[in-house]
């Protein structure tokens, strides 16, 4: 963040929205006297903010949710901005994207780019980990290799400095242009988005992976060329298709049938509209 740029919020509590601004520096949110940010509803002491650089670190003194994700007490978070932090009775505070300015990235490539050390790197093109929580906080780790090994060990692609994680944890696996996700057997488990993984399972860009105490955010390949993400593969056994204006999937078998029937349609309709013609023309005549 440059110096004098601020970090937009918005905290929601009973349908009424409260915008807000931070500068860098650690700030005391909550609904006490004593907090720098006083938001009537919520515990005092609540929310500690750190805003440092490009980066906002975020740890409470109760559980939390980023983006239907729990977060639990006294773990210090990074927060993206466009990411929403749930809140005790139903309240949320969001973290506002930067206005959009010439020649800048927007949404997670944007972050991507800032919590890289060097300022004047570009984007990795494969899909990356960004560490959320932890010793690696803010550590960005592309994923080049067929296969990538995450655990405490060594020799791993990916080693993680929590005592919760096994030595040999988790793999992501590539298959065509997608990623799988698959548990190696480790008794804490690998959660996808806050739900125990049971078995291999796809990745999608914006995925939380959470390992022991670590959480990481996955990123799809970034094609500097166009700017755009690429999506997720569709799971096996699913066909790829077209949505109606009421918003269901068609299949391309169901495709096919549709336009099948809209040619036969025309097709009549070509036909009633030549036997009308003639008999105009006979009665014409």
């Amino acid at each position: 963040m440059l110096p004098g740029v601020r970090m937009r919020f918005e905290f929601e509590h009973l349908g009424t929205p409260t915008p807000f601004e931070l500068t860098e520096g650690q700030h005391l949110l909550g609904g006490g006297p004593e907090d720098h940010v006083h938001l009537e509803g919520l515990p005092p002491g609540l929310l500690t903010l750190r805003v440092e650089s490009q980066r906002l670190m975020v740890e409470a003194v109760r559980s939390f949710t980023v983006n239907s994700v729990r977060v639990m007490p006294g773990v210090a978070r990074l927060v993206l901005p466009g990411e929403v932090l749930g809140l005790p009775e139903g309240m949320c505070l969001r973290v506002l994207s930067e206005p959009s300015a010439p020649e800048r990235g927007v949404g997670t490539v944007a972050v991507l780019k800032g919590l890289l050390a060097d300022s004047e790197a570009r984007p990795s093109r494969a899909a990356t980990l960004t560490c959320l929580t932890g010793l690696d906080v803010g550590r960005c780790h592309p994923l080049a290799e067929a296969n990538t090994d995450i655990g405490r060990g060594e020799g791993v692609a990916l080693r993680l400095r929590d005592r919760a994680v096994s030595r040999l944890h988790a793999r992501i696996r590539r298959e065509g242009p997608g990623f799988i996700l698959e548990d190696l057997g480790t008794p804490n488990g690998v959660f996808l988005n806050g739900v125990r993984l049971e078995a291999p399972g796809p990745l999608v860009d914006g995925d939380v992976v959470e390992l022991g105490r670590s959480l990481l955010r996955f990123q799809a390949a970034f094609d500097d060329a166009s700017g755009a993400v690429r999506r997720a593969p569709t799971p096996l056994g699913h066909e790829v298709g077209e949505r109606t204006e009421a918003g269901a999937l068609l299949s391309p078998r169901r495709k096919r049938r549709r336009s099948e029937g809209w040619l036969i349609a025309a097709g009549a309709a070509l036909v009633l509209l030549g036997l009308l013609l003639s008999a105009l023309l006979a009665a014409a005549g």
